[in-house]
Formats: C-alpha cells, sequence, structure tokens
C-alpha cells in the first residue's frame, strides 16, 4: 500500500502535464506563435525521443527491443497511407503524437509503482525525474494540438490526458503484472519510439520546412537545447542519488 505522501508527489507530476496545455489556453494566439509552437514541439518531441526514449531502448536487452521501433513506425506509416488523412499537420501525425504520449505516459506510471516497490530511494528520484520532464511532455502535446486544431479546450485536455494516463499506470500495476509477460513494458516504450520517429521525420521536421521562416528554425533548435540542458541536469541529479 503506498503512502500519503507518493499520492500527492503522483498528483503533483500528473498535473505538471498540464501545465503547458494551461498556459497555452490563457490567451489566444496569432498564427505566427501557432508556427513557433509547432517548431517548438518539433524540437522537443525529437529530443524526448533521442536523449529519452531511444537510450532506454538501446538498453534493453542487448538491443532486442531496436525492431519494435521499425515497427511503431511502421504502423504509423501504414495507418496513414490506408487512411490518407489531411489537415494541416496531419490528422494521422497529430494522432500519433498523443497516442504515443499517451502510451509512455502510462508505461511511466507503472514503472513508478515498480520502482517504488523494489526500492523507495529509486523509486523517488524516477519520481522526481518525471515531475521534470512531464511539463516539456504537456507543452509538446498542447502547442501541437492547440496548431492542428485551434481549440485551447482540446489543447488542455490533450496534455491533461498524459497525467490521467500516468495515474492509471501507477494503479493498474497489479493488474498489469497479471495481464501482461514481464517484458511488454519495453516494447511499448520501443514502439512509442519508432511512432516519435516517424512523427518528427514525416510531419513536424518538413512542415518547418516548407514554411521556410528562419525563425521558425531558431524555436526549433532552442526547444532541442532547452531538452538538453534538462536531460544533463536530470542524468546528473540520477547519478548522484
Amino acid at each position: 500500500m503506498m503512502s500519503p505522501v507518493f499520492w500527492i508527489i503522483l498528483l503533483s507530476a500528473a498535473a505538471a502535464s498540464s501545465v503547458g496545455g494551461l498556459l497555452l489556453c490563457l490567451r489566444a494566439w496569432s498564427e505566427e506563435a501557432l508556427f513557433a509552437m509547432i517548431s517548438a514541439g518539433a524540437g522537443l518531441l525529437l529530443a524526448i525521443t533521442l536523449l529519452d526514449l531511444m537510450p532506454h531502448v538501446l538498453a534493453e536487452e542487448n538491443h532486442r527491443m531496436m525492431p519494435f521501433v521499425l515497427v511503431g513506425f511502421a504502423v504509423l506509416f501504414a495507418i496513414e497511407m490506408i487512411g490518407k488523412a489531411g489537415g494541416e499537420l496531419g490528422s494521422t501525425g497529430v494522432i500519433g503524437v498523443l497516442t504515443g504520449f499517451l502510451l509512455h505516459a502510462f508505461v511511466e506510471g507503472v514503472s513508478l509503482t515498480a520502482s517504488l516497490r523494489m526500492d523507495t530511494e529509486v523509486g523517488l528520484s524516477v519520481l522526481l525525474a518525471m515531475l521534470l520532464h512531464k511539463i516539456p511532455d504537456g507543452v509538446t502535446v498542447a502547442s501541437l494540438l492547440l496548431a492542428a486544431t485551434r481549440s485551447r479546450r482540446k489543447a488542455f485536455w490533450g496534455a491533461t490526458s498524459l497525467g490521467i494516463a500516468t495515474i492509471v499506470g501507477a494503479c493498474s500495476m497489479g493488474a498489469v503484472e497479471r495481464m501482461f509477460p514481464p517484458s511488454w513494458s519495453p516494447v511499448m516504450l520501443a514502439m512509442t519510439t519508432g511512432i516519435f520517429l516517424y512523427v518528427s521525420a514525416s510531419h513536424l521536421v518538413p512542415y518547418i520546412q516548407h514554411a521556410r521562416r528562419s525563425q521558425l528554425g531558431a524555436y526549433f533548435f532552442g526547444a532541442i537545447l532547452v531538452y538538453m540542458l534538462l536531460n544533463a541536469y536530470l542524468s546528473s541529479t540520477h547519478s548522484h542519488a
């Protein structure tokens, strides 16, 4: 049975996902600002994929999870080819981003509970890392949803859904253990990585290039730099924990 402190911190980490959505919903945004959000969101998504998800996939069982990265990539590609979805950003791309983040958030919740069961100190360090990176996750989802749908309500609830998925994952640890083999979590993580790679490579980066606005490149690389610094900080914190 988890302590009240665990639930307080878990809810705080989950609520951090809503921060990006809340900030974006407080005012109306111009077309120029929406382009900036797309660029920053693309940079964050690419950085999260390569600096956060991919290292975990590579560390699993001597790279045996890497084929599932291709599976995630191919599944989203096939869905888009069959559906031929339209839209300014591509509705398949937006759905792919949201689906990937929801899977990632759910796995994080499960992993958090599992780590706390094994070792309280390790679990708390995982919780701290989650608390810090939930904010850029929420910003990425909210900015892309807002740019694609022009709906502040959808952007906010898209970001909030990440926190809900984390809580559901944490609460369903027992059920997940009975329903899935121990290897299911790395598989989900690898497929999420493939989904994010596809969306970054085939939707967001080409969209920015097509706009041909130099300032969008600055937003793109600026977001990557910010996440690199955050990732470096989290790595140093974890190594000293």
